[in-house]
């Protein structure tokens, strides 16, 4: 290979999810909308990031039919032999002669292919992590790695906390949601007048009770608040 040519590059996550989609069915044909739709990302981006890659390798030919090597590729018995004969293929001899499998030092490997190449410090990682990935060379390394897109990813949901207050009666196992977010309580400072020595206090609050709470429930929620606050303003009448 040139040294002025630059090497493929291919995401390791990407690389296992497509692998583990081979392992379930082998399409018939590897098209950028394929790839967008099997990795989550858009046409545009898996035709550079992914589909020249794998037509470097030689998994898929210029057409996008999977070859020969598809089914090797997924195999886990024959997987380390396909990596080391891309290795072979792709890269310069002094590449592969300085940097041994299974673990080379991916800081040597990036000045390596920067120096030989003259890409910049981005594309000189991408090419030294695919280097690296071809190098370890194990067909477990991506068994955990799922085929969940970014569009499949559940929404994380938040439960409110309850209010002090709102505690369940003894007999009740059903949780009442009440949130506690954006309840403003205002309390003003104490109005003292010389004809009035008592100081008064004004409470704002607003209580956001779950539509499927039952009556005794609601009942069982006012009642501590009528407790508590009295406590609040009265605090010597325990």
């Amino acid at each position: 290979m040139a040294n002025k040519e630059k090497y493929p590059t291919i995401p390791a996550k990407q690389w296992w999810v497509l692998r583990n989609k081979f392992k379930q069915s082998i399409p018939s044909t590897v098209t950028p909308g394929y790839l967008a739709a099997a990795l989550g990302m858009i046409e545009k981006s898996a035709k550079q990031n992914v589909l020249l890659a794998l037509v470097a390798f030689k998994i898929i030919d210029q057409d996008g039919k999977p070859t020969e090597r598809a089914k090797q590729w997924r195999d886990d018995e024959q997987y380390p032999t396909l990596c080391e004969q891309i290795r072979q293929e792709i890269y310069s001899s002094e590449l592969v002669d300085a940097f041994h499998p299974p673990a080379p030092d991916k800081n040597a490997v990036e000045r390596w292919i920067a120096s030989k190449t003259g890409v910049g410090e981005s594309a000189s990682g991408k090419m030294a992590a695919t280097y690296l990935l071809l190098c370890e060379a194990n067909p477990q390394a991506g068994q955990d790695v799922n085929n969940t897109t970014p569009a499949k990813l559940a929404r994380k949901v938040i439960k409110p906390r309850p209010l002090p207050w709102a505690k369940t009666p003894e007999g009740i196992t059903d949780n009442i949601p009440v949130s506690t977010e954006n309840i403003p309580v205002h309390i003003e400072r104490p109005k003292v007048a010389i004809s009035q020595p008592i100081p008064s206090i004004h409470i704002d609050i607003q209580i956001h009770i779950s539509a499927d709470a039952s009556n005794t429930q609601i009942d069982q929620i006012f009642a501590s608040m009528s407790n508590h606050l009295g406590k609040l303003i009265n605090p010597g009448n325990e």
